[in-house]
């Protein structure tokens, strides 16, 4: 069971594009980490530590992460008002256009794949990705 787990898993990976570093499975031209933050930012302005542990990065991969995305005018680092030292990331109008193109492209990618699955099978997948979330939590503990 578990090779097969493994080539099933690994598979599925490979059949979403994620291995591509410079475009998100739905297309988008910018790595899987942009596309998170940017999704994360748009439900408002974050510190940078925050970002990085609600993706599960360090906080070196986190810097750099930010510093692309403040190079590519999608961020932009302003003063925290309740917190004169702190930074807070916060979504440019570039940035927001394209996070509203990755959420765009994201739901209908998630549409075809689901439009190829037997609905009656639609909540066994989700809780089958449930527990992969889960278990892959506990892993990382």
């Amino acid at each position: 069971m578990s090779d097969e787990f493994a080539e099933s898993f690994a598979a599925f990976i490979r059949s979403l594009g994620l291995l591509e570093p410079d475009r998100t499975p739905c297309g988008a031209p910018m790595s899987v980490a942009e596309a998170h933050a940017l999704t994360i930012l748009r439900e408002g302005p974050l510190h940078q530590g925050k970002l990085g542990s609600v993706l599960n990065l360090g906080k070196s991969t986190t810097s750099r992460l930010t510093d692309g995305l403040e190079e590519r005018g999608w961020v932009r680092r302003e003063p925290d008002p309740s917190d004169g030292r702190a930074r807070l990331l916060t979504l440019t109008e570039s940035g927001a256009n394209a996070a509203e193109s990755v959420v765009r492209r994201r739901s209908q990618r998630l549409k075809t794949l689901l439009d190829h699955i037997d609905p009656d099978q639609h909540a066994a997948v989700i809780n089958a990705l449930r527990l992969l979330k889960e278990a892959s939590e506990h892993d990382r503990r």
